[in-house]
């Protein structure tokens, strides 16, 4: 049986081998309109069909949904965009699943349950729960019926994917190419042509730089600028004048006394061995070295470094062990009855848990208890005190405003009256940061959304306890700048692209010598530079001074004396002679095969993978089964233009 399965799967790569040479001269339409025969998409609510897999209207509301659920400020016009291009997704993955099964792969209920589990055991805590699993389904607007039949689809579709790419072979011939490519050396001499360095050089004659602006006016465009009242007020500014009283801060504590009451917890912190995930042969030997580290315990050893050293608790072994404070029902079982039967200081023994072994030490116990008033007074008072400041400049800002656009000429009077700050603020740009706010873009946003003389909506900022409003008193357009605004601008943007002009005029010049024989040394003697050299390095690589030695194709295709260059990269311009040209050393080709070959294997399936789909498509739409519903698409697209 075992021979005869792998006897089909090389059909089956055969035949899809010859699919991928068919490709390359086919044009995939993925969105073809129905027609006679095939799948049925008549319908209202049915917009393609591959085979007998319908995609409903639903469906593709539901997706659209699960995209832009985080998302929900996208206009809906992009939206609408985007829904050709989700619904040929949707076929491709259906046409995936139809070839799979018709080439006769499948998925057993098994191998669906095992991928359901690991899809979802990272949320629950490494065991499965089935309300938790529909309340995440029905949270992605799926139930689990239409969950597993699009896990089941997407794991056929993986399968022939994989079948797919195993026959992308990759030969001894092309491993040996590639390593021989990724394991020559090539090292440089160099000339190095820093513009910084020809900034001296650059002619500053006035008429040059006003010539310069007078080409390039439109990099010298000045933005729209505001002149600006703003007006802020702070909770700080309200709170010395909020006035609580004992009775008052009595009845808040009587009214929420349940929350003041301290259930019995204990401080502990432990050390796990594990032996979840581990072969059970192993149990014995975990055991044996958890008990090992209670021995140096008992015998005064350090709890905290033998926690950093031991613990396979990810989220407390950095930590010493320290789980902080726990009540009952927040661990397991076992570990629950041990820490809360200990006295603080006491060492457990080994303990075991479904997570593996553990050495629990309790550091401090509280036993269940009410705060009393006096106790939380001080809080009380701190929160009531805030709570009656936030109410208050909520109270002034809003009247501040009222008043303010009625009489906008009278802004700081009125900001003075209710206690709010003032501030007069001239060129504000998109970009600037205001007094007291700073940063704000709503804030800034509805500025620069103001006519002149509007007066914006507040914004409230609760977590900087402010609250803001500005007044646009004048609107200055964007305009081309004069020569005078931006004259120093000007000179430094000029000195820049000269500067930089001059080094790569050097650079072809002194390029242009050295393939004509002349030396670097001689030069750099001339030109007063310095001949640098670049140690060997591999195509990954990079070349010491230069940079990445992507920018250096050609040295490795070059023969040592060759000159390359000139390179322009972010430091400058380069002219580099080919010192040397070290070749992969093949003696340890046959230890770093297994990886090249990967390798390989892996970029010529990013490259095939995309047309190995797009063969799928068109052999199912050339046979007539996959249809779309033209009129039902356009309906959709429609819906989320309006």
């Amino acid at each position: 049986m075992f021979d005869l399965f792998r006897s089909r799967e090389k059909s089956v790569r055969l035949l899809l081998g010859a699919m991928l040479v068919l490709v390359a001269a086919s044009m995939l339409v993925y969105l073809i309109p129905g027609g006679l025969g095939g799948p049925n998409v008549s319908g209202q609510n049915v917009v393609a069909a591959v085979g007998s897999e319908k995609i409903t209207a639903l469906d593709v509301q539901r997706a659209v949904e699960r995209i832009t659920r985080s998302q929900s400020n996208l206009p809906k016009g992009l939206v609408a965009m985007y829904v050709p291009s989700l619904v040929n997704q949707m076929i491709e993955a259906k046409a995936m699943a139809y070839k799979a099964q018709e080439m006769g792969l499948s998925i057993s209920d098994q191998e669906l349950a095992n991928a359901i589990q690991a899809d979802v055991a990272p949320v629950m805590g490494g065991k499965f729960n089935m309300q938790t699993y529909q309340a995440l389904l029905a949270q992605q607007g799926l139930t689990p019926a239409d969950y597993e039949k699009e896990r089941r689809q997407s794991m056929l579709a993986g399968r022939l994917e994989s079948v797919a790419m195993q026959s992308l072979i990759v030969s001894d011939q092309d491993a040996r190419a590639e390593y021989q490519r990724k394991n020559l050396k090539v090292g440089l001499q160099y000339l190095d042509f820093d513009p910084k360095d020809f900034a001296s050089k650059v002619n500053k004659d006035p008429a040059a730089v006003k010539a310069y602006f007078d080409k390039n006016r439109a990099l010298f465009r000045t933005p729209e600028k505001r002149e600006v009242n703003l007006i802020v007020g702070t909770t700080a500014d309200f709170l010395q004048n909020a006035q609580v009283s004992d009775q008052q801060l009595q009845q808040q504590y009587q009214d929420n006394i349940d929350s003041y009451r301290t259930p019995e917890r204990v401080r502990v912190r432990h050390i796990l061995i594990k032996t979840q995930g581990k072969p059970k042969d192993e149990a014995p030997k975990l055991k044996a070295k958890a008990e090992d580290i209670l021995k140096q315990l008992q015998h005064g050893g350090d709890f905290a470094e033998l926690a950093k050293k031991n613990s396979e608790d990810p989220g407390s072994a950095e930590k010493g062990g320290e789980l902080g404070w726990i009540v009952k029902g927040q661990t397991v079982p076992n570990f629950e009855k041990a820490a809360f039967s200990l006295t603080p200081g006491q060492l457990s023994g080994v303990i075991e848990t479904e997570y593996g072994y553990h050495i629990i030490q309790v550091e401090e116990k509280q036993a269940a208890h009410t705060q009393s008033f006096d106790e939380v007074k001080a809080q009380l008072l701190a929160d009531a005190k805030k709570q009656i400041a936030t109410e208050n400049l909520t109270r002034a800002v809003d009247a501040a405003r009222a008043e303010i656009a009625r009489n906008p000429s009278q802004a700081e009077a009125i900001a003075k009256k209710y206690a709010l700050q003032f501030y007069k603020l001239n060129d504000v740009t998109t970009s600037s940061a205001l007094p007291s706010v700073n940063t704000q873009p709503e804030l800034t946003n509805a500025i620069f959304a103001a006519p002149k003389g509007g007066v914006t909506d507040v914004t409230a900022m609760s977590n900087q306890g402010k609250a803001a409003f500005a007044v646009v008193t004048n609107v200055i357009p964007a305009h081309n700048a004069d020569y005078a605004e931006v004259q120093n601008d000007v000179l430094q943007r000029y000195t820049t692209a000269e500067s930089q002009r001059l080094a790569q005029e050097a650079a072809k010049t002194a390029a242009d010598r050295a393939r004509k024989g002349e030396s670097l040394e001689a030069i750099a003697k001339s030109d007063g530079l310095t001949v640098k050299t670049a140690a060997p390095f591999t195509v990954d690589g990079a070349a010491e001074g230069i940079g990445s030695a992507s920018t250096l194709a050609a040295a490795f295709k070059a023969n040592v004396g060759d000159i390359v260059g000139p390179l322009a990269t972010g430091t400058g311009q380069f002219v580099c002679r080919v010192a040397e040209k070290i070749p992969a050393d093949m003696n340890q080709f046959a230890q770093n095969k297994q990886a090249i070959v990967e390798s390989l294997a892996q970029r010529r399936q990013q490259i095939e993978d995309p047309l190995f789909r797009d063969s799928v498509v068109t052999d199912l739409k050339r046979r007539g089964k996959i249809k779309l519903n033209e009129a039902n698409l356009q309906r959709i697209i429609q819906s989320y233009q309006g």
